[in-house]
């Protein structure tokens, strides 16, 4: 049996709407699965300070959302991923890896997996210069 790590938090999947300070966690090569049309993805993690977190999974087919959210985690413009090989796509990654961005989450439940819970995230992050309200419908 694993003990609880004493220097983290245990981790709770994001359930409810809400704005995050969220953490974008670096993915490892064996993660990003390449396709039969030579694209690829990988599910991203994300976490807080304090524990929650989620995955969204990110690819090389819709390269304008991969590209808004490196973009809006490093907070550089960052133009839509050219490259064709696995360290292309990490290093690409990379640049949004270890920062903390304040994320608008909107949590839908999905459909249950093995008598488990699932939810679905749509993610939206501030303009610059700009901060995020909440919709009235949380």
């Amino acid at each position: 049996m694993t003990q609880p790590n004493a220097d983290r938090p245990p981790l709770q999947t994001i359930t409810k709407n809400g704005i995050y300070m969220l953490r974008l966690s670096k993915p490892k090569a064996e993660k990003v699965r390449v396709w039969d049309d030579q694209t690829m993805s990988a599910r991203l993690f994300f976490m807080t300070a304090d524990g929650h977190c989620l995955s969204q999974s990110y690819g090389t087919k819709y390269t304008k959302s991969l590209a808004m959210m490196v973009g809006k985690m490093s907070g550089t413009f960052t133009s839509e991923f050219a490259g064709t090989t696995v360290e292309d796509y990490l290093a690409y990654v990379e640049k949004a890896c270890g920062k903390t961005v304040e994320t608008l989450v909107e949590v839908t439940e999905g459909t249950p997996y093995n008598g488990k819970p699932t939810y679905k995230y749509k993610l939206t992050w501030a303009k610059k210069g700009l901060t995020l309200t909440p919709p009235d419908t949380f």
